[in-house]
């Protein structure tokens, strides 16, 4: 054994062995109690003690038993608080392989995404399919963050999905405070997250957008896109056809001439955006088979890079040898009070009978 590697696999236990501390303080404080019999001494031998204190000295039968109830518990808790903590020596490494993608979702929340142009708003539609790709279970970590005129990431990569499920709910075109669409920005803080972790595997971003950038930052998103350590998935969300932009109910955006804004969704620059992310273009419908597409590209990928092989460290727990001890030691002391409980029971019927 290699008590060198020795640790407690759930140290918080350990903050539970302050309570003997509060008990041996308590103990003390009642032992203060009976300070004022060692002064009988000076009035009387201690061989007559017995006769004048009945039940009352620090050393009657009565008193040594409840110290001995008291450090027995004690005892018990002290091992028993051990035990929880989860004492553990002399480990063996076992090899594992553990297949885990990165998959970040960058999420539209400009003006346009109001549009109507759906049965529903594209935002409803953008969320239904990320909906989508939460709900197959995946070997795959996924991360959300949205822009506008800002990024803002909402969950860094996690296999949580639940609690990604719940951020979507709060997820609305106006939690950004700055307007626009810029996807630079956007693109350069997502591709951060994604290298910044360690994988095996080259990680995906997936860009949920209906397309309507500015000419000049769809050219710097290219750019960034075609020297980028990652594959970029592109769902477009919208029409070709568009509609008007609601600002509030029965009006809608204009431009500088005071035209009516039509927005429509914007294919060609989401296709341009895949082909330099090496990845695939899909439009998004009521269907599952666009967000199955990317989920399948993803697999892909994770199939091609194999198995990442890992060490992990098997522990040989050692905590029953404590539990054991506690057994050890409850024994003859529940064996003395069930011996007393009919001892007690026997004499209580005796005397009943003699009535």
């Amino acid at each position: 054994m290699n008590f060198s590697e020795f640790e407690f696999a759930h140290p918080e236990w350990l903050w539970a062995l302050l309570v003997p501390i509060f008990v041996l303080l308590l103990a003390w404080l009642v032992k203060r109690r009976f300070a004022y019999y060692r002064r009988i001494h000076d009035f009387a031998e201690p061989h007559l003690l017995p006769h004048l204190l009945i039940n009352q000295s620090p050393q009657s039968p009565l008193i040594r038993e409840r110290l001995r109830f008291t450090t027995m518990w004690v005892i018990l808790w002290l091992l028993g608080v051990l035990a929880l903590a989860g004492p553990r020596w002399d480990y063996e490494e076992q090899e594992v392989f553990r297949q885990r993608a990165h998959f970040m979702i960058l999420l539209d929340l400009s003006e346009s995404m109001r549009v109507k142009d759906l049965p529903h708003s594209r935002l409803e539609q953008a969320l239904q399919d990320i909906e989508e790709l939460l709900d197959k279970e995946e070997n795959i970590d996924i991360g959300l963050m949205v822009f506008a005129g800002i990024p803002h990431l909402v969950a860094p990569l996690t296999d949580d999905y639940q609690t990604l499920r719940h951020l979507l709910y709060e997820i609305d075109i106006d939690l950004l405070p700055i307007k626009g669409s810029r996807l630079a920005p956007a693109l350069e803080t997502a591709a951060r997250w994604l290298t910044g972790e360690e994988t095996a595997n080259q990680p995906h971003l997936l860009l949920i957008s209906d397309g309507e950038f500015e000419a000049n930052d769809l050219q710097k998103s290219l750019a960034q896109v075609e020297k980028g350590e990652f594959y970029l998935h592109t769902l477009g969300v919208g029409t070709p056809q568009g509609d008007f932009i609601p600002v509030k109910e029965g009006t809608w955006q204009k431009d500088a001439n005071g035209e009516v804004v039509i927005s429509r969704l914007n294919e060609d620059a989401l296709r341009q955006l895949a082909v330099a992310g090496r990845g695939i273009y899909r439009k998004a419908d009521y269907r599952r088979e666009d967000t199955q597409a990317i989920l399948g590209e993803v697999e892909h990928s994770l199939n091609e890079a194999g198995q990442d092989k890992m060490v992990q460290k098997l522990w040989h727990e050692r905590f029953y040898l404590l539990v054991g001890l506690m057994m050890i030691l409850i024994l003859p002391w529940f064996r003395r009070q069930r011996s007393v409980f009919f001892n007690t029971g026997h004499t209580e019927e005796h005397r009943v009978s003699q009535s």
